[in-house]
């Protein structure tokens, strides 16, 4: 019993470790060598190594609010950059530009945790909001709950074009995430006036 004890704690902090990470090597521009990214807390950047780039370190923007618990998370072809703020959450998506030879913000996720879960339920348990905007194609997809006269309510879907400019990895700053945050909330306000 001592030995299942130990062994379980040791599983599934290796299950935690095996899904996300502060750094990822894998062949991110395609040329069968490996790249790296990773998060430097000490400078609050985003670091990425390029084989295609003559392994010379490119660095983001500072990120003014990068939180405890960010994490990198490997996708088909790239990473997530997951960073949370109190009330509300991001994940920035980059993938390699074949094109332009860099690191490319391709999506922007936001999550919302403004509505209690405890007084209004499982339907806003994972959050009262989630929105996203496919930086590829422009679009803007938003999923919100409100409370209208004491009662959970579903907005309808909200399905926008939403244009920023390409942001590279070293250009990319929390910054994007802000604006992206204040159409959210225009976007939120005026679907809860229909």
């Amino acid at each position: 019993m001592k030995q299942l004890v130990v062994i379980i704690p040791f599983i599934v902090f290796n299950i935690t470790l095996a899904q996300s990470t502060r750094q990822i090597t894998k062949d991110f521009d395609g040329d069968k060598k490996m790249d790296t990214v990773y998060i430097d807390s000490d400078l609050d950047k985003l670091i990425c190594v390029l084989s295609s780039n003559n392994y010379k370190k490119i660095e983001s923007l500072k990120i003014r609010s990068l939180n405890f618990g960010n994490t990198l998370v490997k996708t088909k072809n790239g990473f997530q950059f997951w960073n949370d703020y109190g009330r509300s959450g991001w994940i920035n998506e980059f993938e390699y530009n074949n094109n332009v030879k860099k690191m490319q913000l391709i999506k922007i996720y936001r999550t919302d945790y403004d509505l209690n879960r405890h007084t209004y339920g499982d339907l806003v348990k994972n959050g009262s909001g989630k929105s996203s905007v496919d930086l590829k194609s422009n679009t803007y997809i938003g999923d919100f709950y409100d409370v209208y006269n004491g009662k959970l309510r579903k907005l309808p879907t909200i399905t926008k074009q939403l244009i920023f400019t390409d942001t590279f990895l070293y250009c990319f700053s929390d910054d994007i995430n802000f604006e992206f945050e204040k159409k959210c909330l225009q976007f939120y306000e005026e679907a809860k006036k229909n």
